[in-house]
């Protein structure tokens, strides 16, 4: 690729600042453990809002796993496809497929707290969420990450109302899955 150079190992754009990449590496390191205290055990879910111990914090309602929570499966995959740091992030990816894939109907989503307990409200955007699950496929090793690649592949764009994000989330998403998403650092 043009105006890009192997630095310790990593490719980047010539034009960075090589002084800021220790910078750069130790934040990428602390949010890689944040992910590990942030997302749920069980569920593999990350709060929408997080405090600095990994508590959820809610901010306008009650819900944790809402809207900006989904992109953390997707920048699992995009993590690891990469940089591979931490293998071991693929397995929250790995226990979020699952509970969708065993606990719901697919495309029939809720609002959730980060334990999986469902509100009484639909989420508003299912099409980012299957996005953003098969995406988070690249970090994976489940029986599910297949399938959400596969439904993910048959899933229409989002006509109407909050298509904007669904469908940029979607736009991302296939990127990623097709190793066209680039760094430019």
């Amino acid at each position: 690729m043009v105006g890009r150079a192997e630095i310790d190992g990593e490719n980047v754009n010539k034009k960075s600042n090589y002084m800021d990449r220790p910078f750069w590496q130790k934040a990428a390191g602390a949010s890689r453990q944040y992910l590990h205290i942030s997302c749920d055990k069980d569920t593999g879910m990350a709060p929408e809002y997080a405090e600095f111990d990994g508590t959820p914090k809610k901010l306008f309602r009650d819900f944790q796993f809402y809207s900006d929570a989904y992109r953390v499966a997707m920048n699992i995959g995009l993590d690891a496809a990469w940089f591979n740091k931490d293998a071991s992030l693929g397995e929250i990816v790995d226990r979020l497929q699952v509970f969708f894939s065993e606990n719901t109907t697919f495309g029939q989503y809720k609002a959730y707290t980060i334990k999986g307990e469902p509100f009484d409200e639909p989420a508003m955007h299912s099409v980012a969420i299957i996005a953003t699950n098969a995406a988070g496929s690249l970090a994976a090793r489940g029986k599910y990450r297949l399938q959400w690649v596969r439904d993910f592949w048959e899933l229409p764009l989002r006509k109407g109302e909050r298509r904007y994000y669904d469908n940029c989330l979607y736009f991302f998403c296939l990127l990623m899955l097709a190793g066209e998403y680039n760094m430019y650092i």
